[in-house]
């Protein structure tokens, strides 16, 4: 188990009365933890009741957080690790990456994460081999590995398994758990046209412009860079709307990367989908006069 800020790499003295009390809320902390099962519970879910020969399917490793607790998203944030998949497959069979719902913020103290609470079900396209004959059977196992982090940090890993039989195409049918699936692809967010876009990196500070969408002033924004190390998570992120542009200010990570040459992450207004906005990626070339 990690504390806050073991996981950031920073030393402090703490008081023995304030080592005395975190000792007691992490005792709180594990015994809420097992009133719910587990901080995390990890199941691996299918789209359909079978497989078909040489026909693509999904399957979504489902992550159901106890109340308070989180898992990250591809890039963490301040700190943290990304959900993980290490799949054991069939002879002639792939598997994709992960497909990423757009995260929150989760402010932890003085910290920023970019993750998950609640429920949220992280899809795998996978690609059988075309000489599976039907009427057969086919396991697929998964070891899921995370960090999961409350007031703490502990590492979590689950070797899950499903077992399918193989069918002909025509003879699939949707699981229970399809619907969830609907969900999940609605909110993986997909490239995003900005008219006029544009962003300037100077001063240590990044500004992101673009033309007022045609479903009007944003009231809310939010950038998760796709790539670490580029945009400072615990800094506030600025929205400011004229007449007809919008304007987003950030926080550049110190040092400035060398190869900060685009800003490119997901972008999300008003809460993202799940609160009536809309999120999507973008990737926008940066011209910057002073890259300190």
């Amino acid at each position: 188990m990690r504390s806050r800020r073991q996981q950031t790499g920073r030393s402090v003295r703490v008081p023995v009365s304030l080592a005395v009390g975190c000792a007691l809320l992490v005792c709180a902390v594990r015994a809420a933890a097992l009133d719910f099962g587990a901080p995390v519970r990890a199941s691996l879910w299918s789209e359909q009741d079978g497989i078909a020969p040489g026909r693509p399917f999904t399957l979504g490793l489902r992550l159901l957080h106890a109340p308070g607790w989180h898992s990250y998203w591809i890039v963490p944030g301040d700190a943290g690790l990304p959900t993980r998949l290490t799949w054991r497959l069939p002879p002639g069979f792939r598997a994709g990456p992960i497909q990423w719902p757009a995260p929150r913020r989760l402010q932890v103290g003085p910290l920023v994460d970019y993750g998950y609470e609640g429920h949220t079900l992280l899809l795998t396209d996978l690609q059988p081999g075309s000489d599976l004959s039907p009427g057969g059977e086919v396991r697929i196992e998964a070891k899921a590995q995370w960090l999961m982090c409350r007031d703490v940090c502990i590492p979590g890993s689950q070797d899950l398994a499903i077992t399918l039989p193989v069918r002909d195409a025509g003879a699939l049918h949707a699981t229970a758990e399809a619907p969830a699936f609907e969900r999940a692809r609605s909110h993986i967010p997909r490239e995003r046209s900005l008219a006029s876009a544009a962003a300037t990196l100077a001063n240590g500070h990044v500004t992101l412009q673009f033309a007022l969408p045609a479903q009007g002033a944003p009231h809310r924004l939010e950038f998760f860079p796709l790539e670490a190390g580029r945009i400072e998570p615990s800094a506030p992120q600025k929205l400011r709307v004229d007449v007809d542009r919008v304007q987003l200010d950030l926080t550049a990570a110190q040092p400035v990367a060398a190869d900060f040459y685009a800003l490119r992450g997901v972008l999300a207004a008003d809460g993202g989908l799940d609160a009536g906005g809309w999120a999507g990626t973008i990737d926008v070339p940066i011209n910057g006069s002073s890259r300190n």
